[in-house]
């Protein structure tokens, strides 16, 4: 007697390597803005400018709207997850 479960994973196997291959690119993307953030922490403790002068405004400024593309990466992987999750539920409604 056959497992009727394993019948659904056979019939469903490109649909699991897709959710399988959207949560590795979400663990890498994740990893990679951890790691940038840090690497843009430490670099942007270095620099050293005098106050008042046009290129600690030009720095500053690159500074912010670093950290501002930042915080957006964060919602982009939200925006992710909630792509996902509607993936799988489109998905099952298929099946």
């Amino acid at each position: 007697m056959m497992n009727p479960l394993s019948t659904l994973s056979k019939q469903s196997s490109k649909g699991q390597l897709a959710v399988l291959g959207a949560v590795i690119g979400f663990v890498v993307i994740a990893i990679t803005l951890i790691i940038g953030v840090r690497v843009f922490s430490d670099v942007e403790g270095t620099i050293n400018l005098t106050a008042g002068s046009a290129a600690n405004s030009t720095a500053t400024n690159v500074i912010n709207q670093t950290y501002s593309s930042f915080e957006l990466a964060a919602v982009i992987l939200v925006v992710i997850v909630a792509a996902v999750i509607l993936g799988v539920l489109v998905r099952f409604g298929q099946l």
